[in-house]
């Protein structure tokens, strides 16, 4: 206990970030917190952590203690052998995780979903990409946040499958609030995951810092539906600042809220259109097979697609079926076009049925 109750002390410091924390490890944390200012000196230890150890609180660190050992969360430091492999080798690993649930599935390979808060109807069928991945042995992982985020948490839980989420403030308190119940389930199924201690609200400037675990802890992160100024963005280029795989789902281009999918396309991201796009770009590393799925489960019925048959559909009978505005139909429509799924011939549409990858 009093080697931990060192190392959190450490580690609440100001300024002690991976690099430093790293080069702190050449001495021993009682020697750190307890030596005199010209002691440490004489040792090599850096101006600035000298300076630092003036903010030191102890009644802090205390409470803290006293927190995790009445909840179910570990603490894990920078350099420990349960710390995550490939979130310690990004460029930026936070020095310590506080983690709720199944602490071994943070070494399991991780896809990252981030995308809009509030998805319009094609970006919450563009979700189905995801159900044939989830018997591969991927953990879905995401930042708990309306919208994509907790789509993405929920779908993997209803197939049983693993997933991960982290949070910008404590683990002490779930935000957003309404994600309550979910924040249990992922809790009892998967793993909260967060570098704040307890009693730290989720304020905006921790987003970003958030968004980085999230994608230093993945394989790739794939992006569906995302503005120009989403924070999905942020997640994007962390990922390739890492050297991980970026994936993004196309929309059309009259949506603004798929203007920052586009962009990452542009710029290089992978275009995703389904699974075996996703198994494509992890082609490295050796996951499960994924199934062939023809129906979402757990989301809704796509409003379009399923008005368009296997022989040609004309368009009246599709607004018709649907219910929807005519410039609305078209606007999805081009959107199922260049994801493959629907076919324009004269006369209206055909469904395209893909092939199984098994």
């Amino acid at each position: 206990m009093d080697d931990i109750r060192q190392q959190l002390a450490l580690s609440l410091l100001p300024g002690v970030r991976a690099t430093q924390w790293r080069r702190l490890a050449f001495w021993s944390p009682a020697f750190l917190l307890a030596a005199s200012p010209d002691a440490l000196a004489q040792a090599g230890v850096p101006a600035g952590f000298i300076k630092s150890r003036q903010s030191l609180d102890w009644a802090k660190v205390d409470s803290i203690l006293a927190w995790l050992a009445q909840s179910e969360v570990r603490l894990l430091f920078l350099g420990d052998d349960d710390y995550p492999a490939l979130l310690s080798e990004s460029p930026w690993p936070p020095v310590r995780l506080f983690v709720r649930g199944d602490c071994a599935l943070l070494e399991r390979p991780q896809l990252a979903v981030v995308g809009s808060r509030k998805p319009t109807p094609a970006g919450r069928s563009a979700l189905a990409i995801l159900e044939p991945l989830l018997g591969s042995g991927l953990a879905i992982t995401s930042g708990l946040a309306l919208g994509i985020d907790g789509l993405a948490h929920q779908l993997a839980l209803n197939a049983g499958a693993p997933t991960l989420a982290v949070l910008a403030g404590g683990l002490d308190c779930c935000y957003p609030r309404r994600h309550q119940a979910l924040f249990e389930q992922i809790a009892a199924q998967g793993a909260l995951i967060s570098e704040m201690p307890p009693g730290t609200a989720s304020m905006a400037p921790l987003f970003p810092q958030r968004n980085r675990i999230i994608a230093g802890l993945s394989l790739a992160t794939l992006v569906i539906e995302a503005g120009m100024q989403s924070g999905s963005l942020i997640t994007a280029r962390l990922a390739g600042e890492a050297g991980r795989e970026v994936l993004a789902v196309p929309g059309t281009p009259f949506n603004p809220q798929a203007a920052g999918c586009l962009q990452l396309i542009k710029e290089g991201a992978i275009l995703a259109s389904d699974a075996q796009d996703v198994m494509l770009a992890l082609k490295s590393w050796h996951l499960g097979p994924i199934k062939a799925v023809e129906a979402s489960r757990g989301l809704p019925a796509h409003p379009v697609l399923d008005n368009v048959g296997d022989d040609t559909t004309p368009l009246d009978e599709i607004v018709e079926r649907s219910k929807l505005a005519v410039e609305v139909v078209l606007s999805y429509l081009l959107d199922l076009e260049m994801q493959g799924l629907v076919c324009r011939v004269p006369g209206g549409y055909v469904r395209q049925r893909r092939q199984s990858h098994v």
